[in-house]
């Protein structure tokens, strides 16, 4: 047995020696090449008010990155359905190719094209708009106390909605919030003393739907209920002022809730499994797992051409 581990000692040196010795005499020069690829990202609705195509370039596999995007602002890009093509301008501000709705109309149920090109590299990728849109059956709203503080509170709230029947549906969820309140502001007149400012507040609503994505594989016709979510709202208080005449006067906060805006997005296949393949894989922590890969529907390059129909809800409590 001792011969043995002897042995065992002396074969481990070289085995890991011989390790080092393949990653040392692998130069750059024996990598493989992989040229850069377009990146085409664009999501229409036939309730969007805009259609936005973001074009970058990837970054090699080997070699340094800067985790940078490179923007591809010379591309031509174009998006063509049953009643014709129409050419995308680039628009400096937004770093996006954007042309308004009432140049190209988006409709449900319809198939639409997508091509881009700098010159060198060609890329296109198609998708069809699902048919229908989600109806909001209920909702719940209620307050319940802060977390660190019983004095303040936030509203609660609940939707949920029937599943579209008869066909493959996948959801997510976005919505926002307005509030207010008066608050000590800015004095124009007298730039030393505060005055009170009635202000209003426009939030994206409070949860973990940034990662919410559901689908009804299975589940054809269900109800689904969202995650709960929660809405911040200003708090009462008072505060002191100086007002014009140079008296001090005191103030209240006032607060209001006036309105909790949810929309379900019922995706079309391509943009569901291009989000639910980057969450996988920004999840994958496990270095003994394979990499997941991102899906993608974009012939020749890499990103999504997806689409969504809109089911909204305004709340007015």
């Amino acid at each position: 047995m001792k011969i043995y581990k002897y042995l065992f000692l002396l074969i481990i040196p070289v085995l890991l020696g011989s390790c080092e010795s393949m990653v040392n005499d692998l130069g750059p020069d024996k990598l493989p090449r992989i040229e850069a690829k377009l990146v085409v990202e664009s999501y229409i609705s036939p309730q969007s008010e805009e259609i936005k195509v973001l074009v970058t370039e990837s970054q090699p596999l080997f070699g340094p990155a800067d985790y940078k995007p490179t923007f591809v602002k010379n591309a031509t890009v174009s998006i063509s359905g049953e009643n014709g093509e129409v050419i995308i301008p680039y628009v400096d501000s937004t770093l996006s190719y954007v042309i308004p709705k009432s140049q190209f109309k988006i409709e449900a149920g319809k198939t639409y094209t997508l091509r881009v090109s700098d010159g060198k590299r060609s890329v296109k990728g198609s998708c069809t708009v699902p048919l229908q849109a989600v109806t909001i059956k209920s909702y719940e709203i209620d307050s319940v106390p802060e977390v660190y503080s019983t004095q303040n509170f936030r509203a609660r709230v609940k939707i949920s909605w029937d599943d579209i029947k008869g066909e493959r549906n996948y959801y997510t969820m976005r919505g926002y919030s307005i509030t207010g309140a008066t608050y000590p502001g800015y004095n124009p007149k007298n730039p030393n003393n505060s005055q009170p400012v009635r202000g209003t507040f426009k939030r994206v609503i409070e949860t973990d739907l940034d990662n919410y994505m559901v689908n009804d594989i299975n589940l054809d016709g269900i109800r689904f209920d969202a995650p709960l979510f929660y809405v911040r709202l200003a708090s009462h208080y008072t505060f002191e002022y100086i007002d014009d005449n140079g008296e001090k006067q005191i103030a209240n906060s006032d607060p209001w809730f006036s309105e909790v805006y949810v929309e379900i997005l019922n995706l079309d296949e391509n943009y569901y499994k291009f989000y639910r393949s980057q969450k996988d894989a920004r999840d994958n922590d496990n270095p003994f797992v394979e990499p997941t890969l991102v899906f993608t529907n974009i012939e020749g390059g890499l990103g999504c051409f997806g689409s969504y129909n809109v089911g909204s809800l305004s709340i007015k409590p």
